[in-house]
């Protein structure tokens, strides 16, 4: 519902409601966004979630359809991964609420930029980048840990503050890396890019990381066809066995066979159903299901 400007969800038992405001917003929209409330210096998730793809209200995964539950903190490993900075006052969700630096911006990847503006405003003819690091200059592993402060599922902090990893720093040094069972890539958060990527020939064959097809600044969600342009700077599409059965060129979206989208263990409830959101696959392989399916649809369109 929507109030004075501002928007509520809404439990409502018999006679007696109460709302709850929407104060931020987590998630990309890309599966979805979830929604949290302060209480005092607490953050909690609100009830409701919104799924993208279906374009409808569900319950936020892990709540039970007909609970209007509100009580789930938010705890400091959320905030680790949704926001560029939160002061933590005590754990695990008691912020200092205007501490916080909402969305996932440059020092994320290049550090704290303190320094770095302080010395060019006074250096301002000063073309090298003084006080931040440059990620690209990094050795793989390095650059790889940069992005696995939130693409990868198997770790957890181990001194419970957040906001501590410098990019140059180990993973380890941060998080305890925990084993991963097969279990990580259905998690909620992310389909743990990191070690699936890791599992590919693509990578193991190669010096190859998340930055050869990934910009990390542009928006470039869903572009397969630009994405597939990468894939062809190391491969050739002749090498592709069905490069020449069909017209429409196989190169457009090599994303969809290698890389497959589809329904892991990750689920959240409606009122009637049980709702099992695809999660696009890191691990670059022959995937034989995903590569029929994908012919299937193009055969289709002819």
């Amino acid at each position: 519902v929507q109030r004075d400007g501002d928007c509520f969800q809404r439990a409502s038992f018999f006679d007696w409601k109460f709302d709850v405001p929407f104060h931020l917003i987590m998630g990309s929209s890309k599966m979805g966004e979830s929604y949290l409330y302060w209480h005092g210096e607490r953050l909690f998730q609100m009830n409701c979630t919104y799924l993208s793809d279906a374009d409808q209200w569900i319950n936020s995964p892990g709540f039970v359809d007909g609970d209007a539950a509100y009580a789930r903190p938010i705890f400091a490993g959320c905030i680790d991964c949704h926001a560029t900075y939160a002061d933590l006052r005590r754990p695990p969700n008691h912020f200092t609420p205007n501490s916080l630096i909402l969305g996932v911006s440059c020092e994320r990847c290049h550090g704290p930029g303190k320094e770095h503006v302080d010395f060019h405003r006074t250096h301002p003819n000063e073309t090298h980048a003084h006080g931040v690091t440059v990620p690209s200059k990094l050795s793989r592993q390095a650059q790889m840990d940069v992005c696995g402060q939130c693409h990868t599922a198997n770790k957890r902090m181990n001194d419970r503050r957040p906001f501590q990893f410098r990019p140059g720093d180990r993973l380890e040094d941060h998080y305890d890396m925990l084993e991963d069972d097969g279990t990580f890539s259905d998690r909620v958060h992310t389909s743990n890019q990191v070690a699936r990527l890791g599992l590919s020939e693509c990578f193991l064959q190669s010096e190859m990381g998340c930055a050869e097809c990934h910009n990390p600044h542009s928006n470039e969600r869903g572009e397969s066809k630009l994405f597939s342009q990468r894939c062809l700077k190391c491969h050739d599409q002749e090498h592709c066995g069905f490069s020449e059965d069909l017209a429409l060129p196989l190169s457009d979206n090599c994303i969809d066979c290698h890389m497959p989208r589809r329904a892991g263990k990750l689920h959240a409830d409606t009122a009637g159903d049980r709702i099992f959101p695809p999660l696009r696959d890191h691990y670059i392989r022959v995937d034989q299901q995903a590569t029929r399916q994908y012919l299937d649809r193009l055969q289709a369109i002819e």
